[in-house]
């Protein structure tokens, strides 16, 4: 087995690096004055089954980059079986055309990373199934919502789990199923004309008294959250706690975060979150062992 990492994420590659025992291969990643990538691969990968970690975060499109240049370096050596390994997926919220003239960016980006030559994919909670479907190789979809787990577990029948819109409800439903409470939702507008513009309507359910618990995918601009947790603790919510896999975190989400009625805000590792952006009302988890048991089942 080789494991190999992009530029985007090297501390969870190197957590994963050390679960499973197994040195990060050498990799030069050049990026010249013009913005324009070169790569090259050092360690010899022929026969060999190839594990290239790489989360398409912020730069979306220079680490996509990345992870396609590695892809064909790699390719061309005659490995035995390349896997992409991609934590955060970017572009899988652009997954649906909303307005006639839209790209399906979403499927434009898994398919080029299966035409540059990778065999599987991984992933950590997908936007949604259609995801998984635009590709044409085998696909594991992980779920980082067992992680947090035992932060609900805790609250026992006095916490409820809410769906932020509708689109999350079947995330929700199997979040609540699996600690065993109830669930709400929360009736979502959004303005598609307009870049993260959202307002939260209502709320389905009963919230009154409760630790209300919002689990999502992403946080991005954290306004979603924070609204619909407005709106809870209107409701009548004792406390609202959320998780998202995804701290994609952009501009001042941060302090959206840390200055909204939300108590406890907990991600995971899928995106590397710089000292820069890290808050004290944030906790993140760590993903690693959970992609290194995937690796490690895919390598046998």
């Amino acid at each position: 087995m080789k494991l190999l990492s992009g530029t985007s994420n090297l501390p969870l590659a190197k957590d994963i690096s050390n679960i499973l025992g197994v040195p990060l291969g050498d990799v030069e990643i050049i990026r010249f004055a013009d913005s324009e990538t070169r790569v090259k691969v050092n360690d010899k990968v022929k026969g060999e089954d190839v594990f290239v970690i790489q989360s398409t975060s912020q730069p979306v499109d220079q680490h996509l980059m990345e992870l396609l240049l590695m892809g064909d370096a790699i390719k061309r050596a005659n490995p035995r079986r390349l896997v992409a390994v991609i934590p955060y997926f970017g572009y899988q919220r652009q997954d649906k055309i909303h307005r006639p003239g839209e790209s399906l960016s979403a499927k434009v980006a898994s398919k080029l990373i299966e035409r540059v030559g990778f065999d599987e994919v991984i992933l950590v909670d997908p936007h949604s199934e259609l995801l998984i479907g635009f590709f044409g190789i085998a696909v594991t979809s992980l779920s980082a919502f067992p992680l947090f787990e035992p932060f609900v577990r805790k609250y026992g029948k006095n916490a409820v789990v809410v769906a932020p819109d509708a689109g999350g409800a079947k995330r929700a439903q199997s979040f609540a199923r699996a600690v065993g409470i109830p669930l709400a939702l929360i009736e979502k507008w959004r303005d598609l004309s307009q870049i993260h513009v959202t307002e939260a309507l209502g709320v389905v359910g009963d919230v009154k008294g409760k630790i209300a618990v919002i689990v999502d995918d992403v946080y991005v601009s954290g306004k979603t959250i924070v609204h619909a947790a407005e709106l809870l603790i209107k409701h009548g919510a004792a406390e609202v706690i959320s998780f998202a896999t995804q701290p994609v975190l952009v501009r001042d989400a941060p302090k959206i975060l840390e200055e909204s009625p939300l108590t406890h805000i907990f991600t995971t590792d899928v995106i590397e979150v710089p000292q820069g952006k890290r808050f004290p009302k944030l906790t993140i988890l760590s993903t690693a062992d959970l992609i290194a048991d995937a690796i490690k089942e895919t390598s046998q």
